[in-house]
């Protein structure tokens, strides 16, 4: 995925078109006296199934049009969007994690 969606520094847009920003987030690039600039964007790499990633695909294939996705990469950032937001909602009484660059701990969580 090339989208933003590992650090709460940008703004995501759900499917609703609602933006989600942190609080402490610096105004959009549309607001005035700022310039528009293109979110910074990052690959990020993980693991699924065959029929996990065939499945997305078939999806995405069949729905990008209704759904106006301009690419699998937007599909995928409106997916993990949403796990996100469910989380937030759940732990973080609806409000943003804070998001950083520090590396996540590779490899499985003992326990699971």
């Amino acid at each position: 995925m090339d989208d933003p969606a590992d650090t709460g520094d940008e703004t995501l847009t759900p499917a609703t078109g609602a933006e989600v920003r942190p609080s402490s987030a610096p105004p959009t690039a549309d607001a005035p006296g700022h310039s528009k600039r293109p979110p910074k964007r990052t690959t990020v790499t993980f693991y699924l199934t065959d029929a996990m990633r065939n499945r997305a695909r078939a999806a995405y294939r069949r729905t990008s049009f209704d759904e106006r996705d301009s690419s699998w990469s937007e599909m995928l950032n409106k997916a993990l969007l949403a796990e996100v937001q469910r989380r937030e909602r759940a732990y973080n009484g609806g409000r943003a994690f804070v998001g950083n660059d520090k590396p996540l701990t590779p490899g499985r969580p003992i326990g699971f």
